[in-house]
């Protein structure tokens, strides 16, 4: 994306540190959602079109004394391109980050949808088509299983699928940004490895991306120890569930719609085939492990 726009606008820039007064007089300022920097068109490079499509796509960045300089803009300068703490103090936030997959969408209508969800004292930044942010203030945190129900709802309702990002909560001070940019990069690294959840977090990303990221050498374990879960597809989904549960007889064989002792029955089937009880923590990690290897199809 940033070789073809920087081709397409032959005296467009880009640079790490944000632009200076003087460089607002004569470019528009970006930032793009996956490249690190600020990028500069020239104005005398665009036309209006172009410029509104770049807003709509695109983090536009403007100067403080800007008439658009409202609350959710100067938190976006501050989140985004390392301007000045807004004036309004809270003593915490978290930023709870969305993808909408690429169904065309009406922002209006999805943020009339989202006020009526989150708290009023949450705010709505976007920083693409398809890709934004709430900002929960001082408290005021829903849990993580309301996200998953509002996406369950946006998606029958509106026939869209969302996916959400679960910040950590931030002390109000100015390296705050500096995490929100590392839950950025998460984030993006999550949606390329787990694709069916629509509810993500560091903890349920990281499992996938340390197994993504173990080389051929270092999969031959998994390979040959859990074959069993590469054959048996059904074995596989409810190891899976049960480790997601806790470890939870109950809950799993709900979860799965089955009876106690079948669930006990794969469970024993599991062991033996492994020579691995899930009965500690390492075992639960080492098996979750596994079934992300071929849950991923990576045999």
């Amino acid at each position: 994306m940033k070789q073809k726009l920087l081709t397409y606008f032959p005296g467009a820039v880009e640079q790490s540190a944000p632009p200076s007064q003087p460089q607002l007089i004569d470019y528009h300022w970006f930032h793009i959602e996956g490249e690190n920097g600020w990028f500069g068109f020239q104005k005398n490079e665009m036309n209006d079109s172009q410029l509104d499509l770049l807003k709509t796509l695109f983090q536009h960045y403007l100067p403080e004394n800007n008439k658009e300089n409202t609350e959710d803009f100067k938190w976006s300068q501050f989140l985004f391109f390392g301007g000045s703490m807004p004036e309004k103090v809270c003593k915490n936030f978290r930023v709870i980050q969305f993808q909408i997959n690429n169904t065309p969408i009406d922002k209006e209508a999805v943020e009339t949808v989202f006020k009526g969800f989150i708290h009023s004292s949450s705010i709505i930044i976007w920083n693409g088509a398809n890709r934004g942010s709430i900002l929960e203030r001082d408290g005021h945190f829903l849990e993580d299983e309301e996200y998953s129900s509002f996406a369950e709802a946006l998606q029958s309702d509106f026939y869209f699928t969302i996916t959400f990002y679960i910040g950590k909560i931030l002390p109000f001070t100015m390296e705050s940004p500096t995490v929100f940019t590392q839950e950025r990069e998460f984030f993006t690294a999550g949606l390329s490895v787990i694709s069916s959840e629509r509810v993500l977090s560091f903890e349920t990303i990281l499992p996938h991306l340390l197994i993504s990221r173990l080389d051929q050498h270092e999969l031959e374990p998994f390979k040959n120890w859990f074959s069993i879960l590469g054959e048996d597809k059904e074995l596989l989904l409810t190891i899976k569930t049960f480790i997601e549960n806790n470890g939870h007889n109950t809950n799993t064989a709900k979860k799965l719609f089955i009876h106690r002792n079948t669930l006990q029955y794969r469970l024993d089937k599991f062991t033996e085939k492994t020579g691995l009880p899930l009965k500690n923590y390492h075992n639960f990690f080492t098996a979750y492990l596994a079934c992300l290897y071929f849950s991923q199809k990576k045999a």
